[in-house]
């Protein structure tokens, strides 16, 4: 039973995927939107890095396919200057809507500018993820404050994007990995 139990554990740590990316402008509007992270689909759990460079008054959307169920995380930690710059504002939309299903500014990570969300899909579709520079507080679960931003913020960022499928789903794996797992043994 331990060595089933490994097995298990050793497929579900496996499962995980990792991939760099960058953006490629022009990537300014959900209609731009850079499709590096939705080009990357895995299956989830999967986690996605990249290193951005925000200009002045330029935004970065990212098309992202979820499924209904899945954990969405999403990071961004500055490192023009480390913690501060650029004080960034990030926002998940949906491929209609021009309000935010979420949105976050200066994200609780320490003393950083950086943002962070994490949300949770009720439904199958295409998301895209919004990035700007911070230029007040109005606005920032519209569409119009990342399309067409106006922001004197500049540097690079780090975006971590990770996936995570519904409890269900990862248990409905590991179950069939024992099943595998004790069919091979009985051979």
């Amino acid at each position: 039973m331990k060595r089933a139990l490994t097995v298990v554990l050793s497929a579900l740590l496996s499962v995980q995927a990792f991939a760099l990316f960058s953006e490629t402008e022009p990537n300014n509007t959900r209609a731009t939107a850079d499709m590096v992270l939705y080009n990357l689909r895995n299956t989830p759990p999967y986690a996605n890095v990249g290193v951005i460079n925000l200009t002045l008054n330029d935004s970065d959307f990212f098309k992202i396919r979820l499924e209904a169920g899945d954990y969405l995380s999403v990071v961004v930690f500055p490192i023009g200057t480390p913690y501060f710059a650029p004080d960034t504002v990030i926002a998940l939309f949906d491929e209609t809507g021009d309000t935010a299903l979420t949105f976050n500014d200066d994200a609780p990570l320490g003393d950083s500018f950086g943002s962070a969300l994490v949300w949770r899909a009720d439904v199958s579709g295409d998301y895209y993820l919004a990035i700007t520079g911070f230029h007040g507080f109005v606005g920032q679960d519209e569409i119009g404050y990342y399309e067409g931003a106006s922001h004197t913020q500049v540097g690079s960022y780090v975006l971590t994007v990770s996936v995570v499928p519904e409890p269900a789903s990862m248990l409905a794996l590991g179950v069939g990995l024992v099943g595998l797992a004790l069919r091979r043994r009985r051979r």
